[in-house]
């Protein structure tokens, strides 16, 4: 396990209510020799617990300025005095964003305006301890309020699209219903008119051919001893006939006159 992992091993024993933020930590130098003491004061500029036996050599071979706080003083944030983003500790507040943030903020945003640093600031007397209870029990509720009208608007969504899913499929199947009973209705259309066509001209074409056997059968006989009334009549009769084949072999094919149906 890392530094870092055992100082928020360590640092994560505080309790989760207003009043236990004061906890016992372990010395950390100690910690990582498998060795269990209670640290004594904190090296803030360092973010270390160090018991009494290690305070003193801390602060000859690590160089900087050292600010000590003591363990009694000590409150634990619980990671609030860090940013969130960095993972550094706090040190401005910006007035123009409503924004805490870090010295690696600045670098990474570029222009703050109104900065003000944290170190620097007076201290504010907070409110009454139960007062503060009550304000943080009523953001606690806020939050479970929204939470829970998140989950029914996320719930109420679910089921409009669900509705939406349905209306949309039984609309698809109306349509298709619908495509059917077209093409059924212009099937059953097309087989009509081609059974009626195809039967009409069959009935004139073997019309046709009746006549023109009689004719032929007489043909010859009245052109030899026929009256010339005979003869014409027999004449216009060809003439029908002919007219009526030459009429059906310009009619337009049976597949033509669907299409244009």
């Amino acid at each position: 396990m890392t530094t870092d992992g055992l100082k928020d091993l360590n640092r994560g024993n505080a309790g989760d209510f207003i009043g236990e933020c004061a906890v016992k930590h372990s010395c950390e130098p100690c910690m990582k020799s498998n060795i269990s003491k209670t640290a004594t004061v904190f090296f803030d500029s360092c973010n270390e617990y160090l018991c009494d036996s290690c305070k003193n050599p801390h602060m000859v071979y690590k160089p900087g300025k050292h600010n000590i706080v003591g363990y009694l003083n000590i409150v634990e944030m619980k990671g609030m005095d860090r940013c969130l983003e960095h993972n550094k500790k706090i040190k401005f507040y910006c007035h123009v964003h409503s924004n805490l943030c870090c010295t690696a903020c600045l670098i990474a945003n570029g222009k703050y305006g109104q900065l003000e640093e944290i170190d620097s600031v007076p201290e504010i007397k907070l409110t009454h301890i139960d007062d503060l209870k009550h304000s943080l029990i009523k953001l606690d509720s806020d939050a479970d309020l929204i939470i829970a009208e998140s989950k029914q608007q996320d719930s109420d969504l679910n089921k409009s699209v669900s509705k939406v899913n349905e209306e949309l499929d039984a609309i698809h199947i109306r349509i298709l219903k619908l495509v059917k009973e077209a093409q059924n209705n212009v099937l059953s259309e097309a087989n009509a008119f081609k059974s009626e066509e195809i039967n009409r001209r069959y009935a004139i074409c073997t019309q046709v051919k009746e006549d023109l056997h009689k004719i032929l059968t007489i043909g010859s006989a009245i052109a030899e001893r026929g009256t010339p009334q005979q003869k014409y009549i027999i004449s216009k009769r060809m003439e029908e006939n002919k007219n009526i084949i030459q009429a059906e072999q310009v009619t337009p094919h049976i597949r033509c006159r669907l299409q244009e149906s």
